[in-house]
């Protein structure tokens, strides 16, 4: 996300409905994020308005789920079925959350180490977006099978959201990229 708002614009085909969400945004920030993200579906050759339910996002035909970085955007979209993804700067700011927001477990395989650390927040956020529930606890209800080496360039995370009523299986796929790590994936099944 490195262009001005008006090259993204130029980027775009916004529509009606694009351009009025867009304009009720005060912050210019936001402004280039959503931007980006209408240049990104041109890009990738997905001709349709992006619609929000309580700022999560869907389309008319498939589906989508978006994320933003301090400097990148990301988007994954299937025509078929529910697909989630995350995208975050590692930076040390993760480790004021971490024991709030990550098992025992999780954190002993983490070790400190703020890529792994970041790496089982992307899961959480990507469970989450596709669980579609507000009423989730990261810490014990999501839990992330991290493997000890998250070097090979693309990594398969299995992850497990536990609620008293069910129980749903995620297999999510991790890569770095740029001081980022990127998760996307899909409810089991």
């Amino acid at each position: 996300m490195e262009e001005t708002e008006e090259q993204l614009r130029a980027m775009c085909d916004l529509t009606e409905e694009d351009n009025n969400y867009i304009e009720r945004c005060s912050a210019t920030k936001r402004r280039i994020e959503l931007l980006s993200v209408r240049a990104l579906l041109k890009t990738v050759g997905i001709h349709q308005t992006i619609h929000y339910n309580d700022r999560k996002p869907y389309l008319d035909n498939g589906y989508i789920s978006i994320s933003h970085s301090a400097n990148m955007a990301a988007i994954i979209y299937n025509p078929d079925f529910p697909v989630g993804i995350d995208i975050e700067v590692v930076a040390p700011r993760i480790q004021r959350i971490a024991t709030r927001a990550f098992s025992e477990s999780e954190l002993a395989v983490a070790t400190d180490d703020l890529e792994k650390l970041t790496v089982l927040w992307n899961c959480k956020e990507c469970v989450f977006k596709l669980a579609n529930d507000e009423g989730i606890d990261f810490r014990d209800m999501i839990e992330v099978d991290l493997p000890q080496d998250l070097n090979c360039p693309l990594s398969i995370i299995h992850c497990t959201l536990k609620k008293s009523s069910f129980t749903k299986y995620f297999s999510l796929s991790v890569m770095k990229i740029e001081g980022n790590t990127v998760v996307w994936g899909r409810l089991e099944g």
